[in-house]
């Protein structure tokens, strides 16, 4: 029977990197029946292999290799399920040949410069925002500069910005054991079997992956100097990363320190991302507040409440308000300081895509890891992973929305009350 069950298991952790190979290569996320496909089979069957991990047995190597296979099955693909890697490319490009990111839009660069002469037409084509302001960061445009250098030599960006990102994730796996010496393979299996992590950040190449290192690096530190030169990375990679200072707890030197680096991190924002501070907040990062919603799980009270008086479009304002509102109480009765600094991290993020009106798939990488510094996560993280990829029914029709939340109330909203809980009786 040992064998048998034995034998059941490798065949399935075989059959699993063909499944990512076909949702990677084929999937579409204009059909329905492929997102339902996709948003069932594989958080299942990424949970039941859970089970199957003794197949490893103490070959930590093994387990190792296993899944830096998994991140090399997704690579060389042209994503499918994302267009964000042709805008990532776009600014990478523009930026290497001496132009601001910053300073126009796609759609206006090609009016005064020819961009086939940069290769830049098949990305113009392909990417979601041409009209926009470039909303990335510096330090993220640097790193996609360096992807589509060393893509330059080989003919290929995507495979290069790919290899760039996996190396990136196997840095993760080693600090997170560094960070949790006492881990399973289960519990690592969380993170790195996750299809998200692995086809959000590695196939479609978001940089949240990137995020999750710094985090690491920020969680490891013990002086005062790699504690602010981490946060400063962190904040240069997302905007939103401002909100873990919150969780950030030290000496008046080590807080004085922070403070300085926040200050010298919106200065670079300034005059970057925000040099065209008015048209950033029209067709740029003021999206997020104000028209731009995908798969929010409380902001749509908001707009719901504000259809009848035709302000819906300031529903992104309040719920991020009501954020505020709701992290100033936190901060205010000390919330956050009877945990560990990983857990304050996933409080403040899950109270962050709580309250946002756009949540991608993608948004939930670094919230997986975070959700490594809890107990009784295995159920909790299939769940999260389900309802990410069911999001995606989304872009089929804009009706899927009122069942993509009512099902995310539902499901989420149960296992959040059991976590509340289980975070009173640890506090």
């Amino acid at each position: 029977m040992f064998i048998t069950d034995k034998l059941t298991k490798i065949i399935l952790f075989i059959l699993y990197p063909i499944l990512l190979f076909g949702f990677v290569h084929f999937g579409n996320r204009n059909d329905l029946y492929i997102v339902l496909l996709i948003s069932f089979i594989l958080p299942i069957y990424f949970y039941f292999l859970i089970d199957g991990l003794f197949i490893f047995g103490n070959k930590f190597h093994f387990f190792v290799l296993y899944v830096i296979f998994l991140r090399l099955v997704v690579v060389g693909v042209t994503p499918v399920w994302s267009d964000d890697i042709y805008r990532y490319l776009f600014d990478a490009k523009i930026l290497l040949e001496g132009i601001s990111p910053y300073l126009y839009t796609p759609q206006e660069l090609t009016e005064y410069a020819q961009t086939n002469s940069f290769g830049l037409d098949f990305l113009l084509l392909k990417m979601n925002s041409p009209n926009y302001y470039s909303v990335y960061p510096l330090l993220l445009q640097c790193f996609f500069a360096l992807g589509t250098i060393i893509g330059s030599f080989i003919q290929n960006s995507f495979l290069a910005v790919q290899i760039l990102i996996i190396l990136f994730d196997i840095l993760n796996l080693f600090l997170i054991r560094k960070l949790y010496p006492a881990l399973s393979k289960d519990s690592l299996w969380l993170y790195f079997g996750n299809p998200i992590v692995i086809m959000e950040g590695i196939s479609q190449m978001h940089p949240e992956i990137l995020l999750v290192t710094v985090c690491l690096l920020l969680f490891l530190s013990k002086s005062t100097f790699k504690i602010i030169v981490s946060f400063f990375f962190l904040t240069q990679i997302k905007f939103n990363a401002f909100l873990f200072i919150l969780g950030i707890r030290g000496s008046r030197k080590t807080l004085i320190s922070l403070l300085f680096v926040i200050i010298g991190s919106l200065v670079v924002w300034k005059f970057t991302v925000f040099s065209n501070l008015v048209m950033q907040g029209t067709a740029g990062l003021g999206l997020f507040f104000h028209s731009f919603r995908f798969a929010g799980l409380v902001e749509p009270i908001f707009y719901s409440i504000l259809i009848p008086f035709q302000g819906e479009y300031l529903s992104g304002i309040l719920s991020f308000l009501t954020l505020s509102f709701v992290y100033f109480f936190c901060y205010q009765k000390n919330l956050f300081r009877n945990f560990q600094l990983p857990v304050r991290f996933l409080m403040i993020y899950s109270l962050f895509l709580l309250f946002s009106p756009v949540i991608h798939p993608w948004y939930w990488i670094p919230w997986v890891f975070f959700a490594l510094s809890i107990q009784k996560n295995k159920s909790l993280v299939a769940v999260v992973t389900f309802v990410a990829f069911l999001s995606y029914g989304l872009y089929v029709n804009s009706d899927f929305v009122y069942i993509h939340w009512l099902v995310s109330i539902l499901v989420l909203g149960s296992y959040g009350f059991k976590q509340v809980n289980y975070l009173r009786q640890t506090s």
